[in-house]
């Protein structure tokens, strides 16, 4: 009897430990994304809770805070493309935030094939394809978040500094395939690409290359006519 009692109270117990943790697996899942058909969305995010936005079914825009937040974002992904961009949010009160992403900024120079340089008088290329403005009522600690991939992986989060009017690189990490950068304060974020005076080299020296055997190639079509 003894024995039985105690096979009853284990197995009881071990139903209590997969209830504890079915509850805890379940309260830990992601909602499933927020389809947007449009190019904005007026929301408010709660406290503690992932939300997903799916632009257009391309552009993809994940946040999560400490607070609540009333949330209004443009999202223009029929240039954008497909991205996946993430921002984990700290702060102390609620907050009201507004988001414009674009492919492009062309008021700040930020076009596709634009180079830099910034203060420390390094060469960046900007090739991303994506750019945040994010406007905010408080002060708030955030992190940028932008999927990495083979074109993208040395690249550095970099803000739009207004006094000085250029693009300021800031530490970035590679964490769980995303290029992350931290930051206290929001402007126009972009992802920027480092090169050297040896690869600009290159590629000037490939395309003379290739306008040369262009040359060639015509003039000895018109030879042989």
């Amino acid at each position: 009897m003894k024995k039985f009692s105690k096979i009853v109270l284990a197995s009881f117990a071990f139903l209590m430990f997969l209830s504890i943790f079915s509850v805890g697996s379940v309260l830990a899942a992601e909602a499933p994304p927020i389809e947007v058909e449009e190019d904005t969305i007026e929301t408010c995010i709660q406290a503690n809770n992932r939300v997903t936005f799916t632009f257009r079914n391309r552009t993809r825009l994940t946040l999560n805070s400490t607070v609540d937040i009333d949330l209004n974002i443009e999202c223009r992904a029929l240039q954008i493309g497909v991205k996946y961009f993430e921002m984990e949010i700290d702060a102390d009160h609620d907050l009201q935030m507004n988001m414009v992403c674009t492919e492009e900024q062309i008021q700040l120079g930020l076009m596709n094939g634009s180079t830099f340089r910034n203060n420390n008088r390094n060469r960046y290329l900007y090739q991303e394809g994506f750019c945040v403005m994010i406007q905010c009522n408080d002060s708030c600690q955030a992190k940028l978040k932008i999927q990495a991939n083979h074109q993208n992986h040395d690249g550095k989060w970099a803000y739009y500094h207004e006094n000085s009017e250029e693009w300021i690189t800031v530490p970035t990490t590679v964490e769980d395939g995303y290029l992350v950068a931290e930051t206290d304060h929001f402007s126009y974020w972009t992802v920027l690409i480092p090169t050297t005076e040896n690869n600009l080299m290159i590629y000037i020296g490939i395309g003379a290359a290739v306008g040369l055997i262009a040359v060639i190639a015509v003039l000895i079509l018109k030879k042989r006519k």
